[in-house]
């Protein structure tokens, strides 16, 4: 047994159970629109739970900063190689310190360097305390 019912072994079986009646297991039938309303429920369903799942994993790697003028960051550094300069990027530093002049919205600042000189303008997601 199997799954509580029996194993069929042999392709001759078939017929005396399809004789007997014991084959079509489907005692509700579905008309073609509630099949498709079950379907589209239970991909709903489906979709749902992986919205959820995918909003928890980013939301452990998000976070709500702020940051004020005046206060020391460090910013992205966008800076490309040059072959003719013989400067690799990957190399350089990925984050530079520089301070923040003004916030521009709700998530870009105005940066500038160390020595007051403007940078540029970057969103919040390129800069670090």
């Amino acid at each position: 047994m199997v799954f509580g019912q029996h194993m069929i072994v042999d392709g001759k079986s078939y017929r005396v159970i399809r004789e007997l009646g014991l084959l079509e297991d489907r005692t509700v039938q579905f008309d073609k629109d509630d099949s498709r309303d079950i379907i589209m429920r239970t991909a709903q369903e489906a979709m749902d739970v992986q919205r959820q799942r995918n909003e928890r994993s980013y939301n452990l790697r998000s976070r709500e900063v702020s940051y004020r003028p005046g206060q020391e960051v460090y910013r992205r550094n966008f800076q490309q190689s040059n072959f003719c300069k013989g400067f690799s990027s990957k190399l350089a530093p990925v984050f530079i310190k520089s301070r923040v002049r003004k916030k521009l919205g709700a998530a870009y600042y105005e940066i500038e360097d160390l020595q007051g000189k403007v940078v540029g303008k970057y969103h919040a997601k390129d800069l670090r305390q």
